[in-house]
Parts: structure tokens; sequence; C-alpha cells
């Protein structure tokens, strides 16, 4: 369980979340949906320890560190160096390095882990590819081959539907609502509400604070997309 208590982050004098709070479970599948410039990334950066709190905290039912080191991450794509001289296998291999450590080789079990990873997201085919070479739908998929190497319980992912056409991204979902059903939590930042509300269990909507938390069928009313997306309503909660 990942709990997010009255959550407050700034950058210098901009506010970018006030009095955030969430909760997220295993086996979950989550959503979190807000216009840009709303806080979702940050909301994400700071469950990760990526971006600190300026008030509030995230607390979870095992130590904070022990989630932080069994946690997966999936930026942006547009936050990487896709020039950088690495092929598929490697960057799905850097999934390992958590667990191996700077100064150990992978052995056969790690090789037979990415190998895995790599047939799960179709892409076991492009494995000695240069990255440079990849359209950003394969991208993203190695991307997400680089997650499931990581074998964590906590996975994260910010956009991974951006660049992607339509059948990669169902690809994309159903893989990530199975991974929640096999006892993970899932957190995503998307900006596709429809393909939350047909996939997720729960969605966010973020408006600099969470306007909603809940249920698509409950969280996807009027008023609160009305609440999330209109300027006019930035940083107010709707019951």
């Amino acid at each position: 369980m990942i709990e997010v208590q009255d959550l407050s982050v700034s950058y210098g004098q901009q506010i970018a979340l006030q009095n955030a709070s969430a909760r997220f479970m295993p086996g979950q599948f989550s959503a979190i949906i807000g216009p840009n410039g709303a806080g979702k990334s940050t909301l994400l950066k700071t469950v990760l320890g990526l971006v600190d709190a300026t008030q509030g905290r995230v607390v979870t039912s095992d130590d904070l560190r022990d989630l932080r080191r069994s946690s997966a991450y999936v930026p942006q794509q547009q936050t990487l160096d896709w020039a950088f001289p690495v092929t598929v296998w490697d960057v799905a291999m850097m999934g390992r390095t958590a667990r191996l450590g700077w100064l150990r080789w992978p052995g056969r079990k790690d090789r037979d882990v990415v190998l895995a990873s790599l047939r799960q997201t179709e892409v076991d085919a492009l494995r000695e590819r240069p990255i440079q070479a990849l359209s950003g739908g394969q991208r993203q998929r190695v991307l997400l081959a680089r997650m499931l190497a990581r074998e964590a319980q906590v996975l994260l992912l910010d956009e991974p539907l951006t660049g992607v056409d339509t059948a990669t991204g169902e690809k994309i979902m159903r893989l990530l609502q199975e991974q929640a059903r096999a006892g993970r939590t899932v957190i995503m930042v998307t900006h596709d509400l429809e393909a939350a509300r047909r996939w997720c269990d729960q969605l966010l909507l973020v408006n600099r604070t969470v306007v909603a938390q809940g249920r698509p069928d409950d969280v996807y009313t009027p008023a609160n997309i009305e609440c999330t997306f209109s300027s006019s309503h930035l940083g107010h909660t709707h019951a």
C-alpha cells in the first residue's frame, strides 16, 4: 500500500501540488489524469523520491526505502537521450542493474529474465538494433521491457501512451493490467482519459491537488471533469 498524505510540492515560488492525498493498493491499476502543468508527473516523482515534498509525506506498508528499491519507473520518452549508442538488449538489461549492482556481471537468470521481458513486449526480434533506429512505439515497448526486467512490485509510468499508435496502446494497457492482476501496484500518468476509463481500476483526477479518486464510473462525472480541466477551478477539490 502507498499513501500520499496532504502532499505539497513547490519549485521555487511555483506551487506544483498542494494538499494532495491519494492511496494506491497492490493489485490495482491506477491512472493519474489532468491538464498540462497540473502536477501529475510531480506526484509520481515524489512517490519515487525524485522530488522532495515541501509538506506532507508518502507512507507505505513497508519501509519507504524498500518501496523505492522495489519500484520500476518509466519516464517520458522525450526526457531520454535516444542518441546514446546502445542496443535494445542493453537498455532492457539496465532493468537488472539495481539487482546486480554495478560491479557484477549478469548471469544466466538475468539474461533469461531480459529475454522474457523482450518477448513479452514483442521486441525480442529487435534485440541487436540500436535504439536510435527505433520508432516511437518500439522505443516505448523497450522501456516497458526494461521495467519488466526489474521484477519490481511497484510500477510507475509517465505518459506510456504518448507517441504510440492505437494497436500498440492497446497492447501496453493490456500488459499493465496483467501486471496489476499479478498483484503489483501499477500507477500511470496519462492524457488518454478514454483508455484509462476502459482499462484502469481507479482514476485519480489531478489539478494541483487531487480533485477526485475512485472507480472510473464514480469519478468520471461532468462536475469532476470540469473541476479538473477548467483553469478557473485550478487547485479546488470537488466531492
